[in-house]
This record gives C-alpha cells, sequence and structure tokens, in this order.
C-alpha cells in the first residue's frame, strides 16, 4: 500500500515506523482509540492486539478472543503519536496477525502478503486449545521456565505425601477433566455442579465439533514437583507450585478439517509425546490449577 496521508519515517534507532491506522484498516482491521487511557485497540477476526502509548510501554499484547490465549511480546521502539498519527515499527503486523510485511524503502511503501499467514499463537493437539498454554507463547521455553516463574529464597520444603498429592491432581486433571474425551458418548460429570463440570462440557463441545475420540496419559514422579513461591500465613506455606513432565496422546478419531491444522504432522492411530507443566495457584484458601503449560512441539513416541 501507498501512504498519502501519514508518511512512514526511519526513526532514531534506524526502525521504520508506520501510522498503524492505515496499515491496519487496509486489510479489514478495526481499530479503536482509548484517548483517556492512551491505548490503541486493533481487531481481526479472532485476534485482539492492544499496545499503550507512553514513553514506557514498549509491549504488544496480543489475545486469542476464541481459544483464550495471550502473549505480550517486546516492541523494538515504543510507539509515537506524530502529527496526529500513531506510529509503529511496521513488523507489528507481522507479530500481531502473522502476515509477512515487506517494506520498499525506495518507493515508502509497504507489502502485506496475506495469502501467506503464519500462526499468531502455537497449537499443540495434546489437549484442547481453550485449556493450555504453548510455552513459545510465554517467550521462554521448558528448560527456562522454572528459573522464570520461581522466586528466590525458597524455604518451605513438600513433604513425599505433598508431592504425591500434587502429582495426583495435576495427572487427574489432565487426564480426565481436559485430556480425554470422546465425542460419541454424552458429558456426563460425576459432580455436575462443580467447577470443573463446565470445563469438561467445553472440551467435551469441541470434541463433537472436530469429531474427536482422544486418549492423554500424564507421564512424571513426585520428584517433578517444585515450589515455586511460598509465604507466611498462619505458617511458611507455598503459594506456587508446579509439576513438570510429558504428556503422551492418541487421536483415535478425528474430522479431516481438524488434522489439516496441523499440516500432516498429526495421524490418526499414532502415540505422540509432548513436554507439559501444571501450575498450582493458591486461591480462596487452597490450592488450584492456575493453568496449564504444553510444549509448542510434539513428536511421534518411539
Amino acid at each position: 500500500m501507498q501512504f498519502t496521508d501519514a508518511k512512514p519515517y526511519i526513526n532514531e534507532f534506524g526502525r521504520t515506523m508506520v501510522p498503524i491506522r492505515a496499515i491496519a484498516e487496509s486489510f479489514g482491521a478495526k481499530v479503536d482509540w482509548d484517548d483517556i487511557l492512551k491505548i490503541v485497540t486493533i481487531t481481526y477476526d479472532d485476534i485482539e492486539v492492544y499496545f499503550s502509548i507512553r514513553h514506557d510501554e514498549n509491549t504488544l499484547n496480543i489475545n486469542d478472543l476464541k481459544t483464550k490465549q495471550r502473549k505480550s511480546v517486546p516492541i523494538d521502539s515504543i510507539p509515537v503519536i506524530r502529527n496526529n498519527r500513531t506510529f509503529v515499527p511496521y513488523r507489528v503486523i507481522s507479530e500481531a496477525f502473522g502476515y509477512k510485511v515487506y517494506w520498499d524503502a525506495n518507493e515508502y511503501k509497504v507489502t502485506i502478503d496475506t495469502k501467506d499467514k503464519q500462526p499468531v499463537f502455537f497449537m499443540n493437539p495434546a489437549l484442547s486449545d481453550t485449556y493450555y498454554e504453548c510455552i513459545a507463547n510465554m517467550n521462554t521455553d521448558f528448560e527456562n521456565l522454572i528459573p522464570l516463574l520461581k522466586y528466590p529464597n525458597i524455604t518451605v520444603k513438600l513433604t513425599d505425601k505433598e508431592r504425591e498429592y500434587y502429582l495426583s491432581m495435576a495427572s487427574s486433571h489432565v487426564e480426565a477433566f481436559i485430556g480425554d474425551v470422546d465425542y460419541t458418548k454424552e458429558c456426563d460429570p460425576y459432580i455436575p455442579t462443580a467447577p470443573f463440570a463446565g470445563i469438561m462440557r467445553a472440551v467435551h463441545n469441541d470434541a463433537v465439533e472436530n469429531s474427536i475420540i482422544r486418549e492423554v496419559k500424564f507421564i512424571s514422579d513426585p520428584s517433578k514437583v517444585e515450589v515455586l513461591q511460598d509465604a507466611t500465613i498462619f505458617a511458611l506455606t507455598p503459594t506456587d507450585v508446579i509439576v513438570t513432565g510429558r504428556l503422551e496422546f492418541i487421536y483415535h478419531e478425528a474430522s479431516d478439517e481438524y488434522l489439516d491444522r496441523f499440516e500432516g504432522k498429526l495421524k490418526k492411530g499414532v502415540w505422540y509425546s509432548t513436554k507439559i507443566a501444571v501450575k498450582f495457584l493458591m486461591e480462596r484458601g487452597s490450592m488450584e490449577i492456575e493453568k496449564v503449560i504444553l510444549d509448542n512441539t510434539f513428536e511421534e513416541k518411539t
């Protein structure tokens, strides 16, 4: 696209800055401006992007409105307002919507390749995509996950019984609530009013929509249970705990449309394996599962 109003420019750090509204609206995105909070929000398909126009804010926040996944990525130059137009580094469009963007410095022209769209969020078929977060969306990897999340000077020590408890909780949640599913059977939570019943129904609805019969196995041991944070309440107690391990899974059935999402990497009748972490958080006086984290890759089990 050519720019007839606000023109791109090169900032002091050598970054090409482009008017975000003109670019976003060129491929059909909706752009909103909050003048009080100084926040720009861009919405297109199921992706919502927002960022702040402040001198100390250089983060792009991206939400998937369908799966509820979210991530924050750094912007290499802070967005600015210039001549009443908001300018951002042109690669923000790539980060936010998965399009390849090309800048022609000679013609001052931006080309957006909408035919070559890359996934904004990584997906892993080990679980239904509403109930996990891929490690890559957290801007880290499994080797650095615990150092990233763990607070210094942890003093609480878990007993063997406590380790077994957290391991059992993680395993049952992953396998029974969000992992094993069969679209041919009725969803019948054994405690219909329990908080997990709604999760089980949503996972089952996704299975029905995609004709999924999936079986999973959570593989870990008590040594993989670690305290991330502790605090003194009535006594020294953990407030964040994580269980890491591997998740093995197999699709006995799935629709062709669902399998196509993974570009030939996922086949029926094959066992796969991936890394997993289950994070607990102290809420309402008890430890509850806060999130499940999967690796952004999976491989055939040998």
